[in-house]
């Protein structure tokens, strides 16, 4: 879950991920819950209001993206090329990576890399877990994307190719009533001279914590 933030006028882009498991007060209930089962209750609009009413922050425009459009977008930009300094897996995405080095990820790689939360890195000889799962999770996303965006920047700058991208995109996410492929379109040409050092990213600072029997 990602809220992103443009300003007109202003050069930069700013992202901020949530947790997954962030504990939220639930406007139905007014008990609280973790943010991700009540996107899975009560969809986007819930999940707006949550936003909204808890951290106090204005939604004008909300984005849904599936699996198979990830995957498409990122086989539009030809792959993503992707830092790891040690040899990585994560058995339970599918995520296999051999070798140290950079690696450019195809689509199906690119998703088991973004969706890991049991990561683990090959050092020494030994498989050595990431203890701090969706948390370091949310920082691999982050640099994920701004990477993904330096690719799709360079491409967009054909307009037969931004065509393609927005083609892609709108096949497979959801977008609300408001936003329209037009909007879409002015925002992709918008971005085409996008620096994308110049996104800036944030994640709220947490506490685990365990209430019953759920990791929140």
């Amino acid at each position: 879950i990602m809220i992103v933030r443009i300003e007109d006028g202003d050069e930069r882009a700013r992202l901020l991920s949530l947790p997954r498991d962030l504990w939220v007060p639930d406007p139905d209930t007014g008990g609280n819950q973790r943010i991700n089962s009540l996107v899975q209750r009560g969809g986007p609009e819930l999940l707006i209001r949550v936003i909204r009413e808890y951290l106090g922050i204005p939604i004008n425009h909300y984005v849904q993206v599936d699996f198979a459009a990830f995957r498409d977008l990122v086989d539009a930009i030809g792959g993503v090329p992707v830092y790891f300094p040690y040899p990585a897996r994560d058995r339970r995405s599918g995520l296999r990576i051999s070798e140290a080095g950079c690696t450019t990820l195809d689509p199906t790689q690119a998703l088991a890399y973004v969706r890991s939360r049991y990561y683990e890195e090959r050092i020494d000889g030994e498989w050595v877990d990431d203890p701090q799962s969706d948390l370091s999770r949310i920082q691999r996303q982050q640099d994920f994307i701004r990477r993904a965006l330096s690719r799709a920047v360079s491409r967009a700058r054909n307009p037969g190719t931004l065509d393609q991208l927005i083609d892609v995109g709108l096949d497979g996410i959801v977008v609300d009533d408001a936003l329209t492929s037009e909007e879409l379109y002015d925002l992709g040409q918008g971005f085409s001279s996008f620096d994308p050092d110049d996104l800036v990213t944030y994640s709220p600072p947490v506490t685990e914590d365990e209430v019953g029997a759920a990791d929140v």
